[in-house]
């Protein structure tokens, strides 16, 4: 009788520990998908310096200084060195928003700019690497091998509506 019992118990106790596993392993991947979408918007600094995919990402910047445009983009849009005092980036601004933001005096009034983070292509890395070291004493300058340390491996595209 001792032996019936055991069995009789055996099988649910097996599907009921099945079932709990099954339904804590679909709580964990459920938990992470909600965690790794909890990020709305990233800075760009803390987006660069992440290991996530850095790509097609909301970010945002507080922009304090910004060159004059470095390269073009298409029809009415050019890409410019930002700083937000601490680092430099790259972003791709509309002409209109460039003018917008040159005419104010950004370092006593940092504007905060929202766009899409894009990989940065290798010819964009020599243009803006020309256009730094341009302006750069010869021992300030940097090298392509240094790129990443300045500026990081993607840019602001603030041109792209936000998703």
């Amino acid at each position: 009788m001792a032996s019936k019992i055991k069995v009789n118990y055996f099988l649910p106790i097996l599907i009921g520990l099945i079932i709990s596993f099954i339904f804590c392993g679909g709580l964990v991947i459920l938990l992470n998908r909600i965690d790794s979408k909890k990020i709305d918007k990233f800075y760009l600094n803390e987006l660069i310096k992440s290991n996530i995919n850095k790509n097609d990402r909301k970010t945002y910047l507080t922009i304090k200084t910004i060159s004059p445009k470095i390269a073009t983009n298409g029809k009415d849009n050019g890409y410019y060195i930002v700083s937000d005092n601490e680092y430099n980036y790259v972003v791709l601004l509309s002409d209109q928003k460039a003018k917008e933001l040159m005419s104010i005096d950004l370092d006593n009034n940092p504007v905060t700019i929202n766009g899409i983070s894009k990989d940065m292509n290798k010819e964009l890395k020599k243009i803006v690497l020309e256009n730094y070291n341009s302006t750069r004493e010869e021992n300030e300058k940097i090298s392509l091998k240094e790129y990443y340390s300045y500026f990081g491996d993607v840019y602001l595209d603030q041109t792209l509506a936000l998703k």
